[in-house]
């Protein structure tokens, strides 16, 4: 009835808390896939064959979208289940009535998506997820991003920004979101955790947009779910922590690589997302 579509890529002690925290929910009726992005050693693999015999290996690193649609193949083919819960594996859940809401709110609203509160370390909520809604704001992000380029391609206009940035931090404290409590029917969702019904895997080829190798995933399905009219259900009585990969630090030279690299790849992203706008919007006219 139930698929666990857990993606990883190299943080083996994360993994293995996501699946011991999902040894406190009833599995009897739900199946585990791993699914590996080109990392796995043969030690780390038999830690994981303790929780679970499903691994998918990939032939190379796939991103997020392209690795978990493959996941999510995997499990149609072998158990076609009602529900795919696919998450990240510094994803945990506690909650022992979990299966048991997706299944309720499954009966009430028939949704093709379901996202539940998600807490981080910090206390703050990213669901409803904030995403960009109209070419103007892309447009907007894009250029930043470009800037954060330029940026982190320089060690020095880095270290301002970090100095800058602990500044701010100092003299004004960052203002979190108010968490949302109420359930709605047309909400943008956080990709860290997602649970599919059987009825949206069936409609598309690619449960998510196979393009992207990481970031902006969650605007590609809420244009999917204003263009279709779909139910993209959030629930806060469903919870799950994002612990969001908090624990290793980095040194300064590799920080400042890191996020050259996640931006230069969120950029590719928000081009993709610009060209799939402007398609919508020349199909409008």
């Amino acid at each position: 009835m139930f698929s666990f579509i857990i993606l990883h890529y190299k943080n083996i002690d994360e993994t293995i808390e996501c699946l011991t925290y999902l040894q406190k929910l009833d599995l009897k009726d739900a199946h585990i896939i791993i699914v590996d992005n080109n990392t796995l050693s043969v030690s780390e693999e038999k830690l994981i064959k303790r929780f679970t015999k499903d691994i998918l290996k990939l032939d190379q690193n796939y991103g997020f979208a392209k690795a978990n649609n493959k996941g999510i193949e995997y499990a149609k083919r072998k158990y076609n289940s009602k529900f795919y819960i696919v998450m990240n594996n510094d994803v945990y859940i506690s909650d022992k009535d979990f299966l048991n809401i997706i299944s309720k709110d499954y009966e009430k609203y028939k949704f093709a998506m379901l996202g539940p509160l998600i807490t981080s370390p910090s206390g703050e909520s990213v669901n409803p997820f904030p995403v960009i809604k109209n070419i103007e704001t892309l447009n907007q992000e894009i250029k930043r991003c470009e800037k954060l380029i330029s940026i982190y391609s320089n060690p020095f206009s880095y270290w301002l920004l970090k100095t800058w940035i602990k500044i701010k931090h100092f003299i004004k404290k960052p203002v979190r979101p108010v968490n949302g409590r109420k359930v709605l029917t047309k909400a943008p969702l956080h990709g860290c955790c997602l649970i599919f019904s059987n009825d949206y895997i069936d409609k598309y080829k690619y449960p998510f947009y196979n393009e992207t190798f990481l970031f902006h995933e969650e605007e590609f399905l809420y244009q999917r779910v204003i263009k279709d009219n779909l139910i993209s259900l959030y629930d806060p009585s469903l919870t799950v922590f994002h612990k969001e990969g908090s624990s290793i630090k980095k040194s300064n030279k590799k920080e400042r690589l890191s996020k050259l690299f996640r931006e230069k790849t969120r950029l590719k992203s928000l081009n993709l997302l610009l060209k799939n706008m402007q398609m919508g919007e020349d199909n409008d006219e």
